[in-house]
Order: structure tokens, then sequence, then C-alpha cells
């Protein structure tokens, strides 16, 4: 349930310069392994941790969100239709 919290608040945007290492694998970025900001939780993510697009609220067509709000958005999709 905290999770599901979480995902809702609005996402603290991380700053390009505080992020040397995916939030998720913790592999270092460089020029091959590009920074990713998650539309859902605000966090960086490589393209591997992130590849992945949903709709949100605050935008009309999907987005990058990270793996981890993937599965956080899809259960609060899921439960919501019940």
């Amino acid at each position: 349930m905290r999770e599901a919290q979480q995902v809702i608040k609005e996402a603290q945007w991380k700053s390009d310069q505080d992020a040397s290492h995916c939030s998720s694998c913790s592999k270092e970025f460089s020029i091959s392994r590009r920074k990713h900001h998650c539309r859902n939780c605000g966090e960086i993510f490589c393209n591997e941790c992130s590849d992945n697009k949903m709709p949100l609220p605050s935008s009309a067509k999907p987005v990058r969100v990270c793996d981890n709000c993937q599965t956080l958005l899809l259960q609060r999709y899921s439960s919501a239709g019940n």
C-alpha cells in the first residue's frame, strides 16, 4: 500500500547532474548507456530499466516509466477495474 501511495504522489524530478548510475541496476551511465527519466517517479534509469511506455493522467500519450513504476501502475489499473 505504501508503494502505491508513493506512485500517486507527484514525482520529484531528479537532476541529470546528480545521477552517475542507474537507480535500478546501478550500471554507470556513459555515452552508450544514456540517462532516462521515469515520467512517474522522476528517478533516472538506463534504457534497459525504463523501456516501458504507459499512459499517465499527466500526459495525452504513453510515456516512459521505469520497471518498478510499470509494475505498480499495472497493479493499480487492474485493481481499479474490479
